[in-house]
């Protein structure tokens, strides 16, 4: 996680965050456990995106309902966050924190390293009606 130490945790009043995971790491590699209950919403469905070239950009849109929680396995990707006028970028990777973004906030991420890989757990099934194109839903 690439953030300033002044850098807030929480933005769009809640509605997007860092979520502080326990990575276990010794010589035999990294454990990364997620238990479902400890999850502010119960995962319905899950997916990874994986073997996207340096400078890919993923995602572009936002959800009307549900939230998710965007871990970084391997490599880095950058997050830009948008709700209503105001933007943020997050720099997620395979040591920190991921990021929990709830309905109404825009999101775009760039793939920064070859070989990047985005675990993403929705409290939703897909369903592309509930998507917005526009960084800014429509009233």
């Amino acid at each position: 996680m690439t953030l300033a130490a002044t850098t807030p945790a929480c933005w769009f009043d809640g509605k997007a965050r860092l979520w502080h995971l326990q990575r276990h790491r010794d010589a035999r590699g990294c454990l990364l456990p997620l238990e479902f209950d400890q999850l502010p919403f119960a995962p319905r469905r899950l997916f990874t995106v994986s073997e996207a070239d340096p400078g890919t950009l993923r995602g572009g849109h936002g959800h009307l309902r549900g939230q998710q929680l965007l871990v970084c396995l391997t490599g880095r990707i950058e997050v830009a966050l948008q709700c209503a006028s105001e933007r943020v970028e997050v720099t997620l990777d395979n040591s920190g924190p991921a990021l929990l973004v709830g309905a109404g906030v825009w999101g775009e991420q760039t793939y920064v390293e070859q070989h990047s890989v985005l675990l993403v757990l929705a409290s939703d099934p897909y369903d592309a009606s509930s998507y917005f194109l526009q960084a800014e839903p429509a009233p």
